[in-house]
Parts: structure tokens; C-alpha cells; sequence
């Protein structure tokens, strides 16, 4: 009897030892903190229901090929929120100099072609002012706006936008960032 309840024991401990269980190993590539190129895409003060999910640095050439094809990017980075399983990013550019954003955010908004109905419309917060622009997509058949929201503050430009047909919540998260 004590020979089995021994050779159970041996047993149990050689597959705790061959799992590797009883020593935690270092992960190959550790998880990091995002490095943020830029500040303001991480809020301090979250609107209520969003939920933030993490932040990227992105690379210039990304920018380039996604929103306008500018020189003077220094570099950006963006916030990842979601509110009711729908995403919402909020973008901030570095620009070599003031000029460089206004030049980006003319150029981002001339790549959206014409629409009968108006496609931009200005607004304000925070003190300043912004564009809206309302892009059209299909979804289950049918046309459904989608919102972005794009202001310069010197030499920096901010991009809000989320895939939802609802204008007010892009516009909360805009005005939460403070610029």
C-alpha cells in the first residue's frame, strides 16, 4: 500500500515538474507600455460609458497613405475607446510647425469626394473651432453616416472619429480631450 501511495506521489510530481507549473518563466516578448509619440489621445476624464481599450504610436508613412500625403509629420499616436461594442479612435498628429497642420487638415479634407448634402460643417468647443465631416458608408444594405471630427491646436492636428451613426457621441469624446 505504502509502495503505490509512493509510486502516485512520484508520478504526480514528475508531471508538475515536465508541465513546467512549478516555476513561472518570463514571457519571450514581455508586454510594454505603449510609448506615446504624442500627447492627448489617452483622456484623463472619460465620458461616461466609454471604456478605454489602449493607445498606438503610429508610423508616419500610415498617416501618409491613410489621411494626407503632407510633409512635416513628426509623428502621432491614437486612443482606442469603445462605447456599446462600437469603436472609437482619437487621432493627434505632431507637425513641423503650425502652417504643416492647417496644410494636413486642408489636404485630409479635400480626399473626400463632393456630396449633394454638406460634407463639412463648423463647429465649435473647447475655444476653438472644428470641422465635422460626414462620410457615408454601407451597412446592411443601406447608407449610414459615419462622423469625424478635425481641429488644429498650433502645430498639433486631432482627428475623433467612430464607427456610429450618432454625431454626439464622436462630439463627447472630441470635447473630452480638452484641445
Amino acid at each position: 500500500m505504502k509502495m503505490k501511495v509512493l509510486m502516485i506521489s512520484l508520478i504526480a510530481l514528475l508531471l508538475v515538474a515536465m508541465s513546467g507549473c512549478t516555476e513561472p518563466a518570463e514571457p519571450e516578448d514581455p508586454v510594454t507600455t505603449a510609448n506615446l509619440s504624442v500627447d492627448g489621445v489617452v483622456l484623463e476624464n472619460i465620458p461616461e460609458g466609454f471604456e478605454y481599450l489602449g493607445a498606438r504610436s503610429l508610423e508616419v508613412e500610415d498617416l501618409k497613405s491613410d489621411y494626407a500625403d503632407v510633409s512635416g509629420i513628426v509623428q502621432a499616436s491614437e486612443g482606442i475607446y469603445q462605447l456599446d461594442s462600437v469603436d472609437y479612435f482619437i487621432t493627434a498628429i505632431e507637425l513641423e510647425s503650425n502652417d504643416a497642420a492647417e496644410q494636413f487638415t486642408t489636404t485630409y479634407k479635400a480626399g473626400f469626394p463632393d456630396l449633394i448634402v454638406e460634407r463639412f460643417v463648423e463647429e465649435s468647443f473647447n475655444d476653438h473651432n472644428a470641422t465635422l465631416i460626414t462620410k457615408y458608408i454601407t451597412s446592411n444594405g443601406e447608407q449610414v453616416p459615419r462622423y469625424h471630427y478635425v481641429w488644429t491646436n498650433e502645430n498639433f492636428v486631432y482627428l475623433v472619429k467612430g464607427n456610429t451613426d450618432d454625431n454626439t457621441k464622436v462630439l463627447g469624446l472630441a470635447e473630452a480631450t480638452g484641445f
